[in-house]
């Protein structure tokens, strides 16, 4: 879980914990939804090639988004500890726009979660298609500002689109911080993230 010191940007595991995040919901609805679903089949017991192919076919997908999310809590607290320790780092500026975007994880949901609830998970096409959807999202989410979009993170932090001004400039970004209300025409300290992407402490 590594911030890239010299441009400050999320490096490969923060951006991937944070993706994980965002589709932890998903994750333990399609988990319960198995595992309710396929209770029986747990008590076969049978440890031979076919036993293994079942249990595939039945907790294979519940099995690996289980490892990711445990690995998707670690990486988070873990990015959000660093961002704390690194942020009195970051540049003074003024705010002079601010808009609250924390009503974009609403859409996320709905638009990149909710279609996978009702799939049945029962063919290993089922499994490969949620993999790969998850994965060509996942490439598009690491590279665009979604990486703020997050239904769980706007639970703790708050999500701003801000113009501000830096050294006399006017700038744009999105910056996500601890603080549900913020002013315009105040200071703050920013931390850069990413393009355009910032993490955001009072002054």
């Amino acid at each position: 879980m590594t911030i890239n010191q010299r441009n400050n940007t999320l490096q490969g595991l923060a951006q991937f914990t944070l993706f994980i995040s965002s589709y932890s919901p998903l994750f333990v609805l399609i988990i319960i939804r198995q595992l309710f679903g396929n209770w029986s089949y747990l008590n076969s017991g049978n440890l031979d090639w076919p036993g293994f192919v079942l249990f595939a076919k039945k907790f294979g997908l519940s099995t690996v988004l289980l490892f990711l999310l445990i690995v998707g809590w670690v990486g988070y607290k873990i990015t959000f500890s660093n961002l704390e320790k690194n942020a009195p780092n970051g540049d003074i500026v003024w705010l002079r726009n601010i808009k609250n975007k924390n009503s974009e994880a609403i859409g996320y949901i709905a638009t990149y979660i909710i279609p996978f609830l009702f799939q049945s998970y029962e063919s290993f096409y089922e499994i490969f298609a949620v993999i790969f959807l998850l994965y060509i999202i996942y490439r598009l989410y690491i590279n665009s500002t979604m990486l703020l979009i997050n239904p769980i993170l706007s639970i703790k932090y708050a999500i701003y689109e801000v113009d501000y001004e830096k050294n006399g400039k006017m700038c744009n970004g999105f910056m996500v911080s601890k603080h549900k209300y913020l002013e315009e025409d105040t200071t703050v300290k920013i931390y850069e993230i990413g393009h355009k992407l910032f993490y955001l402490t009072q002054n």
